[in-house]
């Protein structure tokens, strides 16, 4: 993606017949996450409550984690989060490794190349192995993502002050939330709005491989409740997740 490339606008088309991906839920690092199943892409979608995870299988999948893992956990000041981010992290190795027949703590992470810029800081990859991930976490809840073309994956507690936030989205995005919170949009708090449109956006960048390196601003995702979408041969679908988080998912086309 070139830099001009990286500043032009874009608006996804919503899909009101798509259906929302029910996630596979993962509960243990003691056993194998479910086969794939979704779609024709060899796509699979599990969702971690990181409540479920006890102390001791924890234990069990930090030692899985490399020496840049453990450094990035013990950056999180918050335990919540870097309890979050643990679990992700480890779920991804146990999810990766079982496609690739590897054993977690074998799984190597690499990166693909920016498509801005060419630098290896795109795409997270696992060296040697040709099924792409995702993975995202917040307080709570964790989603991992596999298939066999790019994608990207993310998760998003509701915010207390959605409005606050709303103007790090598309303008038109900004607008529907404020309306939302002022009761003059029907179909959503601004809330669930926010979270909607955060996560889809979220989800696309990742995907791309550039992340924050594109202003979230300019593209329009939308925050209406169509649980599926199309934007320049992407497919984003909302996954369902518990009350008070929202998510989404990115496969290329």
């Amino acid at each position: 993606m070139s830099e001009s490339m990286s500043r032009e606008m874009s608006e996804a088309l919503p899909d009101r017949s798509a259906i929302a991906i029910v996630p596979a839920t993962f509960a243990s690092f003691l056993t194998e996450p479910a086969p794939r199943a979704i779609g024709g892409v060899g796509l699979g979608v599990w969702l971690v409550d990181t409540d479920v995870i006890v102390e001791e299988e924890l234990e069990i999948g930090r030692s899985w984690l490399d020496d840049a893992e453990r450094k990035q956990a013990s950056a999180y000041v918050r335990a919540e989060l870097r309890r979050a981010y643990e679990i992700a992290h480890a779920a991804a190795r146990l999810v990766v490794g079982a496609a690739i027949s590897v054993p977690p703590e074998k799984v190597v992470w690499g990166r693909h190349a920016c498509p801005g810029c060419g630098e290896p800081h795109g795409r997270p990859r696992a060296e040697g192995a040709d099924v792409e991930f995702s993975l995202s976490h917040t307080p709570g809840q964790v989603l991992v993502a596999i298939a066999d073309v790019p994608l990207g994956v993310d998760v998003e507690r509701h915010p207390d002050d959605p409005v606050g936030l709303s103007g790090l989205l598309h303008p038109r995005e900004t607008a529907e939330i404020e309306a939302a919170a002022h009761g003059t949009l029907d179909g959503g708090r601004a809330t669930v709005r926010f979270t909607r449109a955060w996560s889809r956006t979220e989800a696309y960048l990742k995907g791309l491989g550039i992340g924050l390196g594109r202003d979230p601003h300019l593209d329009y995702l939308g925050t209406d409740e169509a649980p599926g979408r199309t934007l320049d041969g992407w497919v984003l679908t909302d996954v369902v997740v518990p009350e008070g988080y929202g998510a989404a998912l990115a496969v290329r086309g």
